[in-house]
């Protein structure tokens, strides 16, 4: 752990004293939602496109109590800016949005049972971009999907009702660019 530690350190010193470059093609953060916690990484292909891979732990009824162990899910997106503006302190906001996919284990809302879940992930939301490589974000990501899962020896499969409720629940993001 002490060694893990360490190298970590070495990398976050190494990237903070390295000079600024003009081309910023990679970006990583987390993401704080009340229906889950995450880490992400984005890849730029330019200043209008950038794919958005996440991990992240469903804790929505972790956080309500209904469940004591949080889920899981990884999500794709390929988003688009589709406007941005800059402001008079240097401060850049570009709002964008794009489809992708998500796929995890995790409960339900009103389920007792764990499962999987799968579907099409949809992502729209503004970025603030400062001079010192950090990003704000907060986003709005929905599911449209399907929750499989078993109830006494038996398969069962229903929409995956959560995805909706992601709709009203913003993600707030903190990232680095490098």
């Amino acid at each position: 752990m002490r060694r893990l530690t360490g190298i970590l350190c070495i990398i976050a010193a190494f990237a903070l004293s390295a000079p600024d470059i003009q081309a910023q093609h990679h970006v990583i953060g987390s993401s704080w939602s009340f229906s889950g916690i995450g880490i992400s990484y984005e890849y730029h292909k330019d200043t209008q496109t950038f794919a958005q891979v996440d991990v992240r732990a469903e804790m929505f009824d972790t956080f309500i109590g209904v469940s004591t162990k949080p889920g899981g899910s990884a999500s794709f997106t390929w988003n688009i800016v589709f406007g941005s503006m800059q402001s008079r302190n240097d401060i850049e906001v570009r709002f964008y949005a794009g489809p992708g996919v998500a796929v995890g284990y995790a409960e339900d809302y009103k389920t007792p049972d764990k499962g999987l879940f799968f579907g099409l992930k949809g992502r729209v939301g503004m970025r603030c971009s400062f001079d010192r490589n950090v990003d704000i974000s907060l986003a709005l990501a929905p599911i449209l999907g399907m929750h499989l899962y078993q109830r006494n020896e038996e398969l069962l499969m229903r929409y995956y009702r959560k995805g909706f409720i992601q709709a009203i629940m913003p993600e707030i993001g903190i990232a680095y660019r490098f």
